[in-house]
């Protein structure tokens, strides 16, 4: 069995998973122009570091699951300056009760703040990092470096309409690569 049977057997034994399929390079590389296009309604350029890290991988799966999915899949977004000051970030679970006892943030939404008082130089930018997905190495012989990111809505609706995957809202995407 090769090893991105393995990873594929693996990740389909999961609860919560509907499908998984290996990204050929032409499926790739559109995903990879499509979240190189992103600019975010506020107007901010979007960069997606956990994709131009997936597509220096040997392999690229995308991963169709539901709620009940249980991998820990939290992809890290940060406003960023170009100068790398972080003026904002994604909350992980564990971090939520530590924020929410602070008064030098603003809470854009349930998991996510800035820091009005920090200011960075240069353009502003929302940055995507990838998750890891260390439980994939353990359960998968071969399977290295394993890298798991969070598809923007443009990307999730071309998977699925690529795959013939109903456009459902219980129905998410996650993309995970990896070397052998």
């Amino acid at each position: 069995m090769s090893v991105v049977d393995r990873v594929m057997s693996f990740i389909k034994g999961q609860e919560g998973v509907v499908g998984v399929f290996e990204m050929d390079d032409d499926v790739s590389k559109e995903i990879d122009r499509i979240e190189k296009s992103i600019v975010t309604r506020t107007n901010h350029e979007y960069k997606s570091v956990g994709y131009e890290i997936a597509m220096k991988r040997r392999h690229r799966l995308c991963v169709f699951y539901t709620n009940d999915f249980t991998v820990d899949m939290r992809s890290r977004l940060k406003l960023m300056s170009s100068d790398g000051t972080v003026m904002g970030t994604t909350l992980m679970k564990d971090e939520l009760e530590e924020y929410r006892k602070r008064d030098d943030v603003l809470w854009i939404s349930d998991d996510f703040i800035v820091f009005p008082e920090i200011r960075g130089e240069g353009d502003e930018m929302f940055v995507l990092y990838p998750y890891e997905y260390k439980d994939l190495q353990k359960n998968a012989e071969g399977c290295l470096d394993p890298i798991g990111i969070s598809p923007t809505p443009s990307s999730d609706h071309f998977l699925k309409q690529y795959t013939g995957t109903p456009e459902s809202s219980m129905i998410f995407s996650t993309i995970i690569a990896f070397d052998e």
